[in-house]
């Protein structure tokens, strides 16, 4: 009989170790489908946070002392998840990586740095080298594949501009805004079938305006600036995209029809 029960819960073992796999292994799928890794890593920081919490306000401040020396570790893991979702602005995940080194070096007391001091400068000096990056890495792309009859690079520093674009093939265009305006109607251009806005701005605003029947995918990095996508989605299924590219520090970008 003991050979018997053996087997029963040998049996009723695996069984319950494939339902456990299964579960997983959807539970996984569902949630990387719906999260990204960005927002997975922030949801699971302020819960290790509220946990910790938790347990000093229970009396059970080990937790807390660990988190309190490991918490930078999160920092590296949000700049890696920034790596990969978005391979085009490794610049600024490189950043966010180093910072959360030095600051786990700083909480295990291994070098006395304040960090306060270092991030601003590095931050300049990345928005340098990505706004040069950025116009290298575009200028071997699509603006070698246009002319210049179809193309605008609309500059405004500390000024405003107002242009508008009316061809009847757009593929590609060029705004830079420091400290000024542009507004860039292109309300009135024909897109056959993919066409690319790049956009730097500091401290200053963009306005778009752009046909209704293009599908708008922005996919921009912002230093503590915004942007705003008020156009309507097109009725035709296979829309034409207008991808909107670049960097937004300190300032707005807004697409509107």
């Amino acid at each position: 009989m003991s050979g018997f029960y053996d087997k029963v819960l040998r049996k009723t073992s695996q069984a319950l170790s494939e339902v456990l796999k299964l579960w997983r292994h959807r539970w996984y799928n569902k949630v990387m489908n719906k999260v990204s890794p960005i927002r997975l890593i922030i949801g699971l920081l302020i819960i290790i946070i509220g946990v910790s919490l938790l347990l000093s306000g229970l009396g059970m401040p080990g937790l807390s002392e660990i988190i309190a020396k490991l918490w930078p570790v999160s920092i590296i893991l949000l700049g890696i998840a920034m790596l990969f979702t978005n391979k085009q602005h490794y610049l600024w995940a490189i950043l966010v990586i180093a910072i959360g080194n030095i600051l786990q070096l700083n909480a295990l007391d291994l070098i006395d740095v304040n960090i306060w001091q270092l991030i601003w400068p590095v931050i300049i000096i990345v928005i340098g080298v990505s706004i040069i990056a950025n116009r290298l890495t575009v200028g071997d792309g699509a603006s070698k594949k246009v002319s210049k009859d179809v193309s605008d690079d609309v500059t405004a520093i500390l000024s405003g501009s107002e242009q508008h674009n009316r061809s009847d093939d757009f593929k590609f265009s060029k705004i830079t805004a420091v400290l000024g305006g542009v507004t860039y109607d292109m309300s009135k251009v024909s897109i056959k079938k993919e066409a690319t806005i790049e956009i730097f701005t500091l401290m200053g605003g963009v306005e778009l305006r752009v046909p209704e029947t293009v599908e708008v995918r922005c996919s921009t990095m912002n230093i503590l600036g915004e942007v705003e996508n008020k156009t309507a989605k097109p009725t035709a299924k296979n829309a034409p995209v207008l991808n909107i590219i670049g960097d937004v520090v300190m300032a707005s970008i807004e697409i509107k029809n």
